[in-house]
């Protein structure tokens, strides 16, 4: 297969598993909650055994098996909110390489990421893949109504390494809480790996995902 075809194939999974799944329930985010993405960096490395990549998250974040994120949707979604999860969920894990989930209790954050086979993108790519994202966010509101604006959206890299970004916010009628979904796609040193971000606010995460060491 040419890198054209696998970054096609790569692009279209991806497109796929941007969605609006959320934990949702009735907790009020607290003030110092909601800012500790922004004014912390403090936090500790995890070691992903499938590639030696480490990355780096707030203390709060905890690694956390499939079936027992399953099962902890299952107690906290609605019936809507853990289907479209669950099928985000099985599309992560049916990609080549593996995925890793880690959650914050607390916030009730999703962190996942997936390590992938290397490939290597361009800004170009990265245009088609927004236009991708939009046209498939348009058909999720077509059929339920939800409305995703989009706060950032950013490629950069060179020769060495490539990484793109997009953050989107998601609200609803039929949402209890409007959400985030960050994304990110980065690869170098030979490793690709895909990164999700749920939260219920706004959060920077630049500056954890700075820290990661591929």
């Amino acid at each position: 297969m040419t890198n054209k075809s696998k970054l096609y194939t790569f692009f279209v999974v991806v497109l796929f598993t941007i969605n609006f799944s959320c934990l949702n329930d009735n907790s009020k985010i607290s003030d110092s909650e909601e800012n500790m993405f922004a004014e912390k960096v403090a936090g500790k490395y995890h070691f992903l055994e499938d590639n030696g990549t480490k990355i780096y998250l707030p203390s709060d974040f905890e690694r956390i098996s499939l079936t027992k994120y399953q099962r902890l949707l299952d107690s906290i979604s609605t019936k809507k909110e853990y289907k479209f999860e669950t099928e985000r969920l099985n599309s992560l894990s049916d990609m080549d390489g593996s995925l890793y989930i880690y959650f914050d209790k607390n916030t009730k954050s999703t962190y996942t990421i997936n390590t992938r086979p290397y490939i290597k993108f361009d800004k170009d790519n990265a245009s088609q893949l927004l236009g991708l994202i939009k046209s498939n966010n348009d058909k999720v509101t077509k059929n339920s109504g939800a409305k995703f604006t989009k706060i950032t959206a950013k490629y950069g890299g060179n020769a060495n390494q490539q990484l793109f970004k997009a953050i989107y916010k998601i609200s609803g009628k039929r949402m209890k809480n409007d959400m985030f979904n960050s994304s990110y796609i980065i690869s170098s040193n030979e490793k690709t790996v895909f990164i999700q971000i749920t939260t219920a606010t706004k959060t920077d995460f630049d500056n954890f995902i700075e820290k990661m060491l591929l």
